[in-house]
């Protein structure tokens, strides 16, 4: 008997489906198992996987309820999805200057760093497929991760200092303390002698240590979470235990044989705003540009940094001696 064409459709819509079945396998890599789909040549063309972000790694943040994936995170799911990483030798700040990337600004009065401009650009195939370039423009305002702790300080510990205008700055408070303003002549009065005040100044001091590194994770981590192939990662649903927290999140990724080469031509192109077409495909370009908040500085903070506060932290009580202030 005849099979109808209806069928034979059917039937080789299917044929063609357990060939590309054949032309897939799976892989392990890291926690998971990666689905891998491979060309007619046998190549593999893209990959895709669950990746699996812990708190405990450091790769999730739990900031007011919600998680955040952190620069390490975002590598982590990079080994999967694949983007390049690559830092131009310039980069342009709002006032049209061009610097060295990335650029230091030093406070003249103390000779140390105060502020880092840094650029970072991830380049890679979004999950549709087509070439993708993020470009993130960041500012690391130490300062304002200063100003924003000794608010805190302030806030809930008694004696340590108070909200003022700096006119009503007693002659004592302007010996005894130190004044940051917030806007005009309103400011926090910060009390140099008070142990929180001192643990607010060694961060401080970190802070200005360990700033270049902090800001180029930060501006990875922008530019990683803009890029489509792994925006869905900036919250993620994590589950478990306080400080436990884990994510189980899906990446897709595409397997490349593009040389440094090319990327760093590709990366000076896309800075000269140039239009960009590979292989007959237009290149989408997303330029960012902001500040490092204190959520970022909070939560993007390097290793060797964390042993130091640490250590700080440990340190002992009447540390504040230095100033010679009575302990609080």
């Amino acid at each position: 008997m005849a099979i109808p064409e209806s069928k034979l459709a059917t039937l080789g819509e299917v044929a063609k489906e357990l060939e590309l079945v054949k032309k897939q396998s799976i892989a392990a890599l890291g926690d998971g198992q990666v689905f891998v789909r491979r060309t007619v040549d046998g190549f593999i063309k893209s990959v895709k996987g669950a990746v699996v972000l812990s708190e405990a790694n450091g790769e999730i943040a739990v900031i007011q309820g919600k998680a955040m994936t952190t620069g390490k995170g975002f590598y982590r799911a990079n080994q999967i999805c694949g983007l390049s990483i690559v830092t131009p030798e310039k980069l342009t700040l709002p006032t049209g200057q061009v610097v060295v990337n990335p650029f230091p600004v030093i406070d003249e009065e103390s000779g140390t760093l105060r502020k880092v401009w840094v650029k970072k650009l991830a380049i890679g195939y979004s999950p549709m497929g087509n070439l993708v370039i993020t470009s993130a423009t960041l500012l690391y305002d130490i300062n304002a991760y200063f100003l924003q702790d000794l608010m805190k300080k302030v806030q809930y510990n008694q004696g340590s200092g108070r909200i003022c205008m700096e006119q009503m700055l007693t002659e004592d408070e302007k010996r005894t303390g130190i004044f940051y303003k917030i806007d005009g002549s309103l400011g926090v009065w910060a009390n140099v002698s008070h142990k929180e005040i001192l643990k607010a100044i060694d961060t401080f001091i970190n802070k200005k240590q360990f700033a270049e590194r902090n800001a180029q994770t930060i501006a990875e981590r922008l530019a990683l979470g803009k890029h489509p192939a792994l925006s869905h990662l900036a919250y993620v649903n994590a589950q478990g235990p306080e400080k436990k927290t884990i994510a189980r999140e899906m990446v897709i990724g595409y397997i490349k044989d593009d040389d440094p080469k090319t990327l760093m031509d590709i990366a000076a192109r896309a800075e000269r705003g140039e239009e960009i077409v590979i292989n007959g495909q237009r290149v989408d370009v997303v330029n960012v540009t902001g500040e490092a908040s204190v959520e970022d500085m909070t939560i993007d903070v390097d290793d060797e940094e964390k042993i130091v506060t640490a250590q700080v932290e440990e340190s002992p009580k009447n540390q504040n001696t230095f100033f010679g202030g009575d302990s609080y």
